[in-house]
């Protein structure tokens, strides 16, 4: 079967079983059609706060020491709180 997609004009010849369970019904191939339900209000996790972006420079043994510590932005982060939730 040939099929030719309304969005993009890709013509694809197809066997008859995967035009009936993937494209009858549809006018445009499976590159154009929309993926997973796009972006929900109130999805993903909710904000920490505004990010901004910061260089710092350390010694490399202070830097070996925040790395053990694992996630470098959580380690900064629960710095400034605690310096500032006083």
């Amino acid at each position: 079967m040939l099929f030719k997609c309304s969005k993009c004009q890709k013509k694809l010849s197809l066997q008859p079983n995967i035009f009936e369970k993937a494209y009858k019904g549809h006018d445009t191939c499976l590159d154009c059609r929309p993926k997973h339900g796009g972006s929900r209000e109130g999805a993903g996790r909710p904000s920490l706060g505004t990010t901004k972006k910061v260089s710092v420079t350390l010694p490399d043994d202070i830097w070996e020491k925040i790395e053990g510590e694992g996630n470098k932005s959580a380690f900064f982060r629960d710095l400034a709180l605690k310096e500032f939730e006083k």
